[in-house]
Formats: C-alpha cells, structure tokens, sequence
C-alpha cells in the first residue's frame, strides 16, 4: 500500500472515530462537562442539561450556578490539581444543585485536557447521578441502625451461622438465657451446647434448609453455664445472595423453658385427672355452650351402653326438671343438683344423679359446663327398703299389739255363733256367712302375726314337685269352677330344697290365688321348674290374666296395698318375707291385658 492510500484511510479512521465520540458524548447517560482553564464552560452533552436542568447559556453567565456555595472552594481547589498539576480524578462523591433548587448526589470522574504538544488547556468532567444509590445506602445505615437496635435489646437470642453451620455473630441476650457471654458462646464449638437426643434434629434440619431454601421452626435443648438444660424455640432463615445461593443462616430464638415446664405440670395435671375420670364409677362429661359433648368418660359405656347420656332417655316426667334446674345453672351461675329416672339401652330403667358445674370466660361469658352424674339406683332401692322395713316394723308393732286383743273376742264370737246355729236352722245362711267371715278376720291376724315377730322355720330336705302337686291338687277344684286350666311343667330330675314346707305351700298358694283372681273368663295357669345351675332352681308361675300395669308393679309387695277389691295387700308382703328368709329371691314382670310371670328362685339341697 502506497503512502497516500494510507493517509486516505487513516484520514477516513479519524473521520469514522470522531463519529463514534460524537455519538457516544451525546447518547450517555452520564453529564458531560468541558471547561477552559479559567473554568468557563466550553461544551456540554444533553444528558448534562437533563441532569441538572442547567443549559449552557445558564453556565456561560454563571460557570459555578450548578455548585452549592458551601462547595465552590473545594470544587476549585479539586480542580486546580487537575489543570496544574494534571492529576486525575475519580470516584470523587459531591453534591450539586439543580436548577429547581434539588440538591442532586454525583459521581465525579475528572481529567485534564491537552493540546497536541501536550499541554494542559482544560478539565473534562463525566459525572454520574448517584441520588438513587445514595439513598438506598441511608435507608440501609438506616436500617442497620433499627436491626442493631433491636439485636441488641431484645429478649431474644438473634446469632448467624455460616454455610457450615459455624458461629458467626450472637446477640447479648445470650448471657442472660444461657449464662455464657456473647465471646464464651462464639468460642464454643456449634454443637458443644446442643442436647446429645437433639443433635441429628439440628443436621436434619440444616440439610433441610440448604435444600428447600425455606424458613423452619424447631425446638430443642441447649446446655446452660450452670449445667441445666434450657428449652428453645427456634426459627432458622436462610440468607440468600442474589442468585438465590445461601450465604449464611439467621437464627431467632426464644426461651420456653418456663412454658415447657407448665407444660408438663399441665401433662400430669391432665393425666391425674383423665387417669381419675376414666377409672371413676361416675359419669363425667364436659358439654360446650352448644350442647355438644367434648369429653365422655369411659363409664358412660360400660353403665349407659351409650357415649353419653340423651335427653330423649330421661323419664318423662323427670325431663321438665332437668331442663328447669339447668336453665337456672346458666342463669344464676351456680352448680346445680339434679336427679332424674333414665332408660337404658336395654329398656331397664335407672335412677341417675347429676351435679351440673358451669365454667364461664373472664368476661362472664358461658363457655361450658362440667356434668358429673351417678348412677344412684342401688342407692334408691336401699331407701325404699329402709322405708318399707320402717313400714313393717310399725305394722309389726301394731300387729303384735292388736292380734291378741282380737283373736279373744273372735273365740268368743265363734263359739256362741256355733252354739246358737242349731236354734237358728231358718237362718243357717246367715249364720254360715258370718263363720266364714270370722275365718276370715282370723286368716287376717294370723298373717299380722307372721309378721309381727320372728317365726320358728323347721327346715328340711323337701321334694319341691311334692309340694307344687300338693298345691295343684288344692286348687284344683276352685280353678275348675272359674274354667281355668292348671298345666305343669317340671324337670325329669327331682330336685329337694331346705324349706319349712307349710310356709312354701303358703307362698305358692298366695301367687296361685292371684292369678285365679287375675282371670276373668277362660285361662290358664302355668307352672314351670328349671334348673339354672347345679345348686339353683328356678319355678315360674304365668298366666294370662288381666295383668298389672308398669307403673303399678314397684308397689306390689307394699304392706295394705291391692289391686283386688277384697284384698289385704298381706298376701305378697308375707311371701316376701317367707322367700327372704328362704334365701330366695322373687321377681315380677306383667303387661296389661297380656298376664303376669312370677319367678321364684331357691337354693337347692345338697
């Protein structure tokens, strides 16, 4: 290449280069600023008026107009070195002002500019709008200053870790939860004061964390200077870069051990009493302000046969005075006392006592009740056999005083009406009525007397059929005019019982006298014998009489009470007592308008 051809193209370079410098001046970002040496503004590119909004008519009048006063001596004195001593500057920080008045953070990058000998005939100034960065770095010292604040005043324990788990800052809230110094603490290795059960814990949780790169919470043990344990929750946060990489890990912690320990004083506070509630005989039950059942005792199911107790089970007329008394419990604010019949699953019914106990919130609000209920049936039929034991003591006291007085005159009665019956022949029918009702008064006080004092039992092995054919026979003619069929069943096996065999005649002639008077037209009586067991004999009596209603059948037995027109109420009364003093035991069942079943049990002779 000849030498023209060169200088063309470094001619052609040198245009293209100017080029490329005019573009760049004017498409940065940056302002731009050339000024002589005596500090007069020379060019300026647009992004130096966008910046400052100062035109470069604005800094022909006035070249410092950009400047804050208090920083035009060191602004000449930063460019003096520039233009006489042709020293470089960059990354110099300052402050100018806009043209609204705004003070505006910069970025200064200053430089002399020469002459082609080399000479130093201006400054170049590229400056960067740095307000942005400026005020991000006062929000963080801000920033900085609140969290220091914080860490080191709060209660808890605020340390970090680096990604191999070492410690690398902890708070002085950890003298106080731990005994060591922030200094004693970070000198420790990372799990010298870590509970040994807790360990894997803590490494299963840091690979969790470096995986999932999410926050967890976790509890454990750390060993206090003193040697106790000390319980801590923990929240670990890891710290990500910005290519979401974990640089190190947060830890806030905080001491529980005080809740711990209510915790477990609640445990066995809880235990005591679920171990209490559990094994109880009573019915224990909480019930929140909606009705709903949060907590059955055990008991419930294996008395009830249910989970709880349901209203729709209590007696009808018990229901009204339960809802009565417990409204009152929600009214007042007190306990109540309830007691009330209850049908069981199986149809039986029971006698249940409840103590209704309401649990309101610090506002007075009602939040739920306590219900303790037992069962109380033994209880009541203890009652009713005290009471009816008084009942025969009393009449036992009136029968013992009143059978001799009338047992003399009835003698008396008797004799001269059998005296006189000859001479009253046209009169036999009366005379005959009247001896049969004196009979009948004697019958009377000879069963006031069976209870008036103890009777003198002549106990012997006694074949038990012997004694039901005795009585079939008996009573067989007068079943016969009432068209009632006697029918036997009894057991191939002969079965002997000890009994004073003219009471148990008694017994069988009473029930069987019942039934016949049951029966109003065509019936029948059935007597069956069974063996329940090697030394237990069960004889049941059943007909199909008129029957006696459920209400009415807790009162048989009572002393003077009858369904029968004629009756003394003495004839079951004496049974009874014959039974008991047998070792035996009776049982009624009945259904109006469908008969009654007597079952007697007795022991049988070894």
């Amino acid at each position: 290449m000849d030498k023209d051809t060169l200088q063309t193209n470094l001619s052609k370079q040198n245009i293209c280069m100017d080029e490329l410098l005019q573009s760049l001046f004017e498409s940065t970002t940056d302002a731009i600023s050339n000024r002589d040496m005596q500090g007069n503004i020379l060019l300026v590119n647009s992004a130096f008026e966008k910046t400052y909004g100062w035109t470069y008519q604005d800094l022909t009048n006035d070249p410092y107009c950009l400047v804050p006063e208090n920083y035009i001596n060191e602004t000449k004195e930063i460019f003096h070195q520039i233009k006489f001593s042709g020293k470089k500057i960059s990354g110099y920080e300052t402050v100018r002002k806009r043209k609204d008045g705004t003070i505006v953070h910069v970025c200064l990058t200053a430089s002399p500019i020469r002459d082609s000998a080399g000479n130093i005939i201006g400054t170049s100034v590229i400056a960067r709008d740095i307000s942005d960065r400026k005020k991000a770095e006062e929000a963080l010292l801000e920033s900085e200053a609140n969290y220091r604040i914080l860490v080191e005043n709060t209660n808890d324990i605020i340390s970090t870790y680096d990604l191999n788990m070492k410690k690398i800052f902890v708070s002085p809230s950890v003298e106080l939860h731990l005994g060591y110094t922030p200094y004693e603490y970070l000198q420790a290795g990372t799990f010298d004061c870590i509970h040994p059960d807790d360990v894997k814990t803590i490494v299963d949780l840091h690979q969790s964390i470096f995986t999932h790169k999410k926050n967890v919470q976790i509890e454990f043990r750390l060993k206090h200077k003193n040697g106790s344990w000390v319980y801590l929750e923990s929240h670990y946060v890891p710290i990500l870069s910005v290519n979401t990489e974990i640089e190190s890990y947060l830890v806030v912690s905080r001491n529980i051990s005080e809740r711990k320990r209510s915790e477990e004083a609640l445990r066995k506070s809880e235990e005591q009493y679920r171990f209490i509630a559990e094994n109880t005989a009573d019915f224990i039950s909480v019930i929140d302000k909606y009705g709903n059942v949060t907590y059955s005792s055990p008991s419930h199911v294996k008395k009830l046969g249910t989970d709880t107790i349901y209203f729709e089970n209590i007696h009808l007329d018990d229901a009204s005075i339960v809802c009565e008394r417990f409204s009152y419990m929600l009214q007042t604010k007190t306990p109540v006392l309830c007691v009330y019949r209850y049908r069981l699953e199986n149809g039986n019914w029971i006698h249940l006592e409840s103590r209704g106990m309401p649990f309101f919130s610090t506002d007075g609000e009602f939040q739920y009740f306590f219900n303790v209920t037992r069962d109380i049936t033994e209880r009541k039929q203890n009652e009713e056999l005290l009471l009816r034991t008084e009942k025969l003591s009393v009449m036992g006291e009136l029968a013992a005083s009143i059978a001799h007085e009338i047992r003399n005159p009835l003698t008396s009665l008797k004799g001269f009406i059998q005296y006189l019956q000859p001479s009253l022949s046209e009169n036999s029918a009366f005379t005959d009525i009247m001896l049969s009702e004196l009979d009948r008064i004697n019958f009377i006080v000879s069963e006031l007397l069976v209870l008036a004092k103890p009777q003198n039992l002549h106990v012997k092995p006694v074949l038990l059929h012997t004694i039901i054919e005795n009585v079939v026979k008996l009573l067989e003619s007068e079943a016969n005019l009432r068209n009632v069929e006697i029918m036997t069943e009894l057991v191939n096996t002969s079965v002997s019982i000890n009994c004073d065999q003219n009471q148990l005649k008694q017994v069988f002639i009473n029930i069987m006298k019942n039934s016949l008077d049951a029966i109003t037209s065509k019936g029948e009586i059935s007597i069956q014998t069974k063996l329940l067991s090697d030394n237990l004999v069960l004889i049941r009596f059943t007909d199909n009489g008129c029957g006696i209603s459920q209400e009415l059948l807790p009162r048989l037995g009572e002393p003077f009470y009858t369904t029968k027109e004629k009756g003394t109420g003495l004839g079951l009364l004496v049974s009874n007592k014959i039974i008991i003093d047998h070792q035996g035991s009776i049982n009624i069942t009945s259904e109006i308008n469908k008969g009654t079943i007597v079952e007697i049990t007795f022991p049988i002779s070894t």
